[in-house]
């Protein structure tokens, strides 16, 4: 094998000795480091040497091992390690995700003061109510018995808002506790106001005695009061809120029982007043314009046909032993506020129906009111026969 190589090395030397020389004498690719006898650093056996001079005679080219190992290990040593390429990279994820990361809207601070507040209260039969504003950032007030408490500052959501308002609200409820305790021991905590309300009731109708309407939110209680003899006026709110339904009922009766010793219908301590029942069919103070006369057993009384229905009714009913009656109107609806339903009442009245005249979307308060006197006035008239009275409506006003 060595004889057939060496026979075709020398047949190429001699075919083309320009074109080996000129091969040689092109120098060898830049790709490594080629070995020279004189390299300091290797001084490898004769045998080695005459094999490379023999490769680089024949255009082949030499590297040297030891300087091809070192150039690999300076080119290693260049290339960033598999770890800072990830340490590298996971800087940078970290800061796509620090410009990505969410911004709070709240602040971090623990939220108890809406709870706080709401057991305060509860305590002492309040309610708050928070009245929040804002688009972009938010403020309001909170209302608490009365009170309004009020904030300049403004939070960045609703939930702050509400929390910061409730943390000012309870400075204010619990220096109410203070003003509590004072009413307590000014005497009329210990009034029985239901009790002085139901004997007022029972000394004027006994069969008609208030009407309690109660109302709940959460845990409060609220109470409106109707009292016969004011059918048409509400004692007590449903709003104002209290910790119990007793509570909220005994607001309502002390309201009714103060406005009736205002009005003289209670003595001052709200003790019940003598009364004097008037006789049923006596003429006691009856109305100018009506004309009575006495025959036989019976009475007889003449009132103008060109008279208001509610002039009508006015004239008649002292001599049927009842007071005027009570219109009470309302609107149909808020969108049409002149538009009237209602009717009439005589309060504290015995066998007299509690609703007289029903008179339903009349245009106009007058017209309503004049609707509901004619079914006054008929209801009247049947009344008035029960009673041995006879009515007659003439032309004039007066006998003829």
């Amino acid at each position: 094998m060595s004889d057939l190589l060496a026979s075709l090395l020398v047949a190429k030397s001699n075919s083309s000795q320009e074109s080996f020389h000129s091969s040689c004498s092109q120098p060898p690719p830049s790709s490594g480091p080629v070995a020279t006898s004189s390299s300091p650093d290797a001084n490898p056996p004769a045998s080695s040497q005459r094999q490379a001079s023999a490769f680089q005679d024949t255009g082949f080219p030499v590297y040297d091992i030891d300087l091809y190992l070192a150039d690999t290990e300076d080119a290693a040593s260049s290339t960033p390690a598999p770890n800072e390429r990830s340490s590298s990279q996971h800087d940078s994820s970290q800061v796509i995700r620090n410009q990505l990361e969410p911004v709070p809207l709240g602040s971090k601070k623990p939220r108890y003061h809406v709870s706080a507040l709401n057991t305060l209260c509860q305590a002492k039969g309040l309610t708050p109510v928070f009245e929040i504003d804002g688009l972009v950032d938010f403020g309001g007030v909170v209302k608490i018995g009365g009170t309004t408490v009020t904030s300049e500052e403004r939070w960045r959501s609703k939930k702050d808002a509400k929390e910061g308002l409730a943390e000012k609200g309870l400075d204010v409820v619990k220096t109410m506790d203070a003003k509590g305790k004072q009413s307590e021991t000014s005497g009329e905590a210990g009034k029985n106001w239901v009790g002085m309300l139901l004997e007022y009731h029972n000394s004027i109708d006994p069969s008609r005695g208030p009407i309690y309407e109660e109302y709940v939110l959460g845990s409060s209680f609220s109470c409106e009061c109707i009292i016969a003899s004011r059918p048409t006026q509400l004692f007590g709110s449903k709003t104002e809120m209290f910790s119990s339904k007793k509570a909220a009922r005994v607001n309502a009766a002390k309201q009714a029982v103060e406005h009736l010793i205002s009005e003289g219908e209670l003595n001052p301590d709200g003790s019940t007043r003598a009364r004097k029942k008037n006789m049923v069919g006596a003429p006691v103070g009856v109305a100018v314009g009506a004309a009575v006369r006495m025959e036989g057993k019976g009475l007889k009384l003449k009132v103008s046909r060109s008279s208001s229905y509610a002039q009508k009714v006015n004239d008649i009913c002292p001599l049927l032993g009842l007071s005027p009656p009570q219109y009470k109107l309302a609107p149909v609806s808020a969108l049409a506020p002149n538009m009237l339903s209602g009717y009439a009442s005589f309060p504290s009245q015995p066998g007299v129906p509690e609703e007289i005249g029903e008179a339903r979307n009349v245009y106009g308060k007058k017209n309503a009111k004049e609707e509901v006197a004619e079914g006054v006035w008929k209801f009247l008239l049947e009344l008035a026969k029960k009673r041995n009275v006879e009515i007659e409506e003439t032309g004039g006003s007066g006998f003829d």
